[in-house]
């Protein structure tokens, strides 16, 4: 009874269609499903069939499905790339027949997971046969119960201007073909704007948040040359409401000299998940515009710029001395000013005039 028990368990283990973008695979690139398993054992599907209205093709012998693993099957681009892929076979289907489907259907034959888009008006689904053929010339017929059938899972679908149809929090959403305009669409946040700057040996990250939905948290990422990307911090989802909020983080684990990426990202597995822009830092201490150093008879001055500048000489009580320099200094470069401390003894304040500010320095005493 045990053994009966558990062979009907692992009958009933298949992986769930996730998301399905049918496009015209002989006409675009957009074609694309996503399998996932949400079971705590592996799922395996080597030599099933997976079969849609355009095509049929084999899986690959060995493929497993483990705990929370997705996988992504498109023409061009997944994690497997029908294009090329040796088992697979272009169908020429009944054009009469509207609506598109998925189906995965395991060696012995048998309909393990069905997804049906219906078009609207509703459409029946009639049973759907066919042949595929391997590379090595293995004939494998299949057939495809009517809709009657309780492993087809439906979805009303308008196949113009909805480009296929994505399973988050249980429920089928109309969605594109772009991960990232889904991710928007559908995401409870949003972050129109991240920047980054290397200040006082600290990182500090300014951006602004968007709530549409309640959710838990976000989180903010960082990488560079030696690692991936790594979660840094979780921060609390904003209250829904109007409008944006700003936020700020310090990142004190920086080095110096090094150069570090930031995202932030909302992630909700297995089919949700939307980031940021990128914003790159790199952890170099900015040189001051001015630089100014004073002994008693001279005074260094260093600028980032050539730029017009005045330099006075001032007494305790803050009246003027002696005008030191009233003219342009060059950029990149030191310059040197001196004056005869035996004529000015009473010199304790200088001050340099620039184009944007102001700088006061004390006089050390002889």
């Amino acid at each position: 009874m045990r053994a009966f028990a558990l062979l009907s368990l692992l009958w009933g283990q298949a992986p769930e269609i996730l998301r399905f973008i049918p496009g015209r695979y002989r006409l675009g690139e957009t074609h694309q499903i996503d399998l996932y398993n949400p079971t705590s054992q592996p799922i395996r599907i080597g030599g099933w069939l997976l079969v849609t209205r355009d095509y049929s093709v084999k899986l690959p012998i060995g493929l497993t499905l483990f705990p929370q693993q997705r996988l992504r099957i498109g023409k061009y681009h997944g994690d497997l790339r029908l294009d090329g892929h040796p088992d697979f076979l272009i169908r020429f289907p009944d054009e009469t027949q509207p609506g598109a489907y998925a189906a995965l259907i395991d060696e012995q034959g048998r309909l393990r997971r069905g997804l049906y888009m219906a078009p609207l008006p509703q459409v029946l689904f009639l049973p759907d046969s066919g042949i595929n053929i391997t590379r090595d010339g293995k004939k494998i017929p299949f057939y495809l119960p009517s809709e009657t059938a309780p492993v087809w899972e439906y979805v009303p679908w308008e196949p113009d201007p909805i480009t296929g149809v994505v399973k988050i929090n249980n429920q089928w959403r109309y969605t594109v073909a772009d991960p990232q305009r889904e991710g928007q669409l559908y995401a409870p946040v949003r972050f129109p704007l991240l920047v980054a700057a290397y200040e006082n040996g600290a990182v500090h990250l300014s951006w602004e948040v968007e709530g549409r939905e309640k959710c838990n948290t976000y989180q903010i990422e960082r990488m560079d040359d030696r690692s991936p990307w790594q979660i840094i911090a979780r921060i609390p989802c904003p209250v829904p409401q109007p409008g944006r909020q700003r936020m700020e983080y310090y990142d004190p684990t920086v080095r110096e000299g090094m150069q570090y990426r930031y995202r932030l990202v909302y992630d909700a597995p297995p089919s949700l998940r939307i980031e940021s822009a990128t914003v790159e830092v790199q952890c170099t201490q900015a040189r001051p515009p001015i630089q100014v150093t004073v002994e008693p008879g001279y005074l260094r001055l260093w600028a980032a710029q050539s730029q017009p500048i005045k330099v006075r000489l001032l007494d305790r009580y803050f009246t003027e001395r002696l005008r030191i320099y009233d003219g342009w200094v060059n950029g990149g470069v030191e310059n040197v000013f001196v004056w005869d401390t035996s004529r000015v003894k009473d010199a304790s304040w200088v001050v340099v005039w620039t184009t944007g500010r102001r700088y006061w320095l004390s006089v050390p005493a002889r």
